[in-house]
This record gives structure tokens, sequence and C-alpha cells, in this order.
């Protein structure tokens, strides 16, 4: 496994256990919703860099993706 893959997968697990605080849903329930965003499959696009940021960095994109059913660039 090289060292891009083992920080998408470090990033993945804290992301999922975010997910199911802040829902209060299962770890499968956790896991689809990840999984089918847009946030994860750019996190797995080694081009995008975004597997070397923070996962609550990562995570505030999720929650910005699912707010507007797309990644949101927002103003600041």
């Amino acid at each position: 496994m090289s060292k891009q893959e083992q920080l998408i997968e470090y990033i993945t697990s804290d992301l999922i256990s975010y997910i199911m605080d802040d829902a209060k849903v299962s770890m499968e329930e956790a896991m689809s919703s990840l999984y089918k965003s847009e946030t994860f499959a750019k996190l797995n696009d080694f081009e995008t860099g975004l597997y070397l940021e923070s996962p609550l960095y990562v995570y505030d994109i999720l929650k910005t993706e699912k707010a507007y059913g797309r990644i949101v660039q927002e103003e600041i």
C-alpha cells in the first residue's frame, strides 16, 4: 500500500466516525453516504491532493457537499 493510499485510509476512517457521530447513523449508513459522495471521489484522486489535508478539512468539504448537493467553494 502506498503512502497516499494509507493517508486516504486514515482520513476515510475519521470521516466515517465523524458522520456516525454527527448524523447518529450506523457505520454502514455512514460508509454508504461517504462512498457515494463527490468528496470521496476527489479524496481518492491523487491529482487533487485532497489526501494531504486534515480529516476535519475534508469533512468540512463533505458537509458543504451534503448541504448544497455538490462541492461548493464557499466565500471567505
